[in-house]
């Protein structure tokens, strides 16, 4: 019996520099470095294998595709499905980083609480609970 314990992060970075996927990786590590160790020490006890897998997203929508693709083999996932995953990864960061910049021109524009621009407004998109953008 194959036992694996998978630690999956996905972080979301600037991907403004060619070194975001490196210094967002070692964030993780460093991040979860005691409890791995805690576990690795435990489960190789246990008969279990312990792996990180760390997934990095640019705010402007760069997914390494290397680092991806291994990512993608670790977890079992079939080959002819990952360009349409990243893909798709792609097209949600994007879609989350339109979301900040409206928010973030909303505000600095100041056209809530304005006369007929209230956050119910026509053209606004409901974001979640009260959250309009």
């Amino acid at each position: 019996m194959n036992r694996e314990f998978l630690a999956i992060e996905f972080k979301r970075t600037q991907d403004t520099r060619s070194n975001y996927v490196e210094k967002a990786t070692a964030v993780v590590e460093a991040q979860y470095r005691s409890l791995l160790v805690g576990l690795r020490a435990f489960s190789q006890v246990k008969g279990w294998q312990t792996q990180q897998i760390v997934f990095v997203g640019g705010a402007c929508g760069l997914v390494h595709v290397e680092l991806f693709n291994k990512n993608m083999k670790a977890l079992g996932v079939l080959e002819s499905k990952w360009d349409p995953i990243r893909q798709k990864l792609v097209r949600r960061l994007l879609e989350e980083q339109d979301k900040v910049l409206r928010s973030y021109f909303a505000l600095k524009g100041g056209t809530r609480g304005q006369r007929g621009k209230g956050i119910h407004s026509q053209g606004r998109e409901h974001v979640k609970w009260d959250m309009y953008v």
